[in-house]
């Protein structure tokens, strides 16, 4: 299977709130040998508004973002999905894609009606090369430079990572660069780092990952974390969520099991919201990092042997009273989250029905005169709500007034919004423009003065 490489350019951070703004991808075969490429780039949503911190990182000016023309966020989305299922079925790489790039490539599939696990589904696996860098980093040391700060910490940022290994990545933050960058890494890990880069490909596949997990056996789970360090867990597999089968709850083998054994369940149960915490976590669709025990330095086992990790594994699988109480009290721990009141976060708040998910196609399929005809049609009021928006941000002249009126009324909600949220608005831009101008030079200073300018035309 070949490789879809991609990276996306947005407004801000905020992976259910921004907006991507330019979104470019390479196709390879299994040997990385590029076979086509695609790049696109769109206006800025009406209820966006840029954060000046991005733009400074992006290059992206406010008169390109608002540039007429430029393709609508709607026409973009609709242009990259073709794209990708045509390529499809293959491996979809970014850098640090899992827990951003995905989220914006979903949150804009969802936001415009289209199924948003585009990259989960039509055959296709999914993996991060960051975590391939972190990977390889501490266990095939040889293959990469990894830069590291004054504090002897290591940098695994991408516009530092492949300079430091021989990229030339002057053009940073493009998403085509971006792209070229990610691909010279993964040929670096192809040839220099064989092991590491068989496991990337191995466990980009759910169904590879789950029948590893499966197996009944020990092995060693890897978790790396933001700050540039990471942490090593022999465990063993003893179930899975009652409400996401591809959750799988491992029990950590450090622990022995005869000290959560004693415990009342009212002190197993502060264990899963404290430490020790008896069981990690393990998403089969996310491309964890996992090695069989006897393929795991003896250093990640910490004091333990590799027998005396076969002896726990078995030791816990065999007493199922152990097991059933850890996975009852593991559910009995599940915080409850109250819905909220924002379409963005309420991506995950169920599957379309079949009758909606004909909806869905039948209007991309209809005419913009004719699309408003939907909107009361669906039964999901996410899917509701999201039409009008479409519609609103392309033809807006196409909805009945009254619905036009109510989301004029919620961009203008949005962006003059004076609280606490999580999405851009006017007056967090202005003072993040005002906070960056003190120190501004060249072009960036220009930059920041217009956007400022553009922003106070918007203010009530």
């Amino acid at each position: 299977m070949g490789f879809v490489f991609y990276d996306t350019e947005t407004t801000g951070t905020d992976k259910f709130f921004d907006q991507i703004l330019q979104f470019a991808a390479i196709r390879t075969d299994e040997n990385l040998n590029e076979l086509d490429r695609f790049e696109i780039r769109c206006r800025l949503l009406p209820h966006m508004i840029m954060s000046p911190g991005a733009m400074l990182v992006t290059g992206v000016t406010i008169e390109q973002a608002i540039n007429p023309n430029l393709p609508t966020h709607y026409t973009m989305i609709r242009a990259i999905r073709e794209k990708l299922l045509a390529w499809s079925p293959a491996i979809f790489v970014g850098y640090n894609s899992i827990a951003f790039d995905e989220e914006l490539l979903r949150q804009a599939q969802y936001q415009t009606l289209h199924n948003p696990y585009l990259t989960q589904r039509q055959g296709n696996g999914r993996a991060d090369a960051m975590m391939l860098t972190k990977a390889i980093a501490q266990f095939e040391p040889e293959c990469f430079t990894i830069p590291v700060k004054d504090n002897g910490r290591p940098v695994f940022k991408l516009d530092q990572v492949a300079p430091a290994n021989g990229f030339d990545h002057s053009n940073a933050h493009d998403a085509m660069a971006d792209v070229e960058a990610v691909i010279h890494l993964c040929r670096l890990a192809a040839n220099g780092a064989s092991f590491e880069w068989s496991n990337f490909i191995r466990f980009s596949q759910k169904a590879a990952t789950e029948a590893f997990l499966l197996e009944d056996e020990p092995l060693l789970l890897t978790e790396f974390f933001g700050f540039g360090g990471q942490k090593h867990y022999p465990i063993i597999r003893i179930g899975a969520d009652s409400e996401q089968a591809t959750k799988h709850l491992c029990y950590d083998l450090t622990h022995d099991p005869d000290g959560f054994r004693s415990l009342s369940d009212a002190a197993l149960l502060e264990c899963f919201t404290n430490k020790p915490k008896p069981l990690r976590k393990v998403k089969s669709n996310a491309a964890p990092t996992l090695r069989a025990l006897d393929e795991a330095p003896a250093w990640c086992l910490g004091l333990l042997s590799e027998a005396e990790v076969v002896s726990r594994a078995q030791e816990v699988l065999s007493d199922t009273t152990f097991v059933d109480r850890l996975l009852t009290i593991y559910e009995e721990s599940k915080p409850e989250y109250g819905e909220s009141e924002n379409v963005e976060q309420q991506i995950y708040n169920g599957f379309p029905t079949p009758p909606d998910e004909g909806l869905m196609e039948r209007f991309h399929e209809t005419a913009w005169p004719d699309r408003h005809l939907l909107i009361s049609q669906f039964a999901d009021q996410r899917l509701s709500f999201l039409a009008a928006r479409v519609i609103y941000a392309e033809q807006p002249d196409y909805l009945p007034d009254g619905l036009r009126g109510s989301i004029e009324a919620h961009i203008q909600g949005r962006l003059h919004f004076q609280g606490e949220c999580k999405w851009g608005t006017v007056p967090k831009a202005l003072a993040e423009c005002d906070a960056h101008l003190l120190s501004a030079t060249g072009e960036q200073l220009e930059m920041l003065r217009i956007y400022r300018e553009h922003l106070l035309t918007l203010s009530i």
